[in-house]
């Protein structure tokens, strides 16, 4: 499988409350070839856009307002029409009961805060796999 091929088909969310970070995961999507990709600033954001578009991979900071990403993330998981869709979270939590409860809750990745931009693109093309292109 092409990485970069995936990557231009696809729709993807990138959910943070904060514009830097925003910028960060975008330039790492786009790096590995992304074309489509949704920004949210917060969970609450994010559920909206999943109702409306066929998204293929959430990538989601863990701590935002109205609604989290461990909370966007059991919403997902608990949806039947989004279940399937990868989840990466980030996180600036060393909390490991918070990040087990991620792990628990169905998280595919998470990466901590502060990370490495090829960190981050190293664990978006390992989900890669996961994806379902329907």
């Amino acid at each position: 499988m092409d990485p970069k091929a995936v990557l231009e088909s696809i729709n993807i969310l990138a959910v943070d409350d904060m514009d830097a970070i925003l910028g960060v995961i975008k330039g790492c999507l786009k790096n590995l070839g992304a074309q489509k990709v949704d920004l949210a600033s917060n969970g609450e954001a994010a559920w909206k856009i999943l109702q409306q578009k066929n998204i293929h991979l959430i990538v989601c900071d863990w701590d935002m307002p109205k609604m989290t990403g461990y909370e966007l993330l059991l919403k997902v998981r608990n949806s039947p029409e989004h279940a399937h869709i990868p989840f990466l979270l980030l996180t600036a939590t060393n909390d490991k009961q918070k990040v087990l409860h991620a792990i628990k809750a169905g998280v595919n990745e998470y990466v901590a805060k502060p990370f490495q931009p090829k960190e981050l693109e190293y664990r978006i093309v390992k989900l890669l796999g996961r994806i379902k292109l329907s």
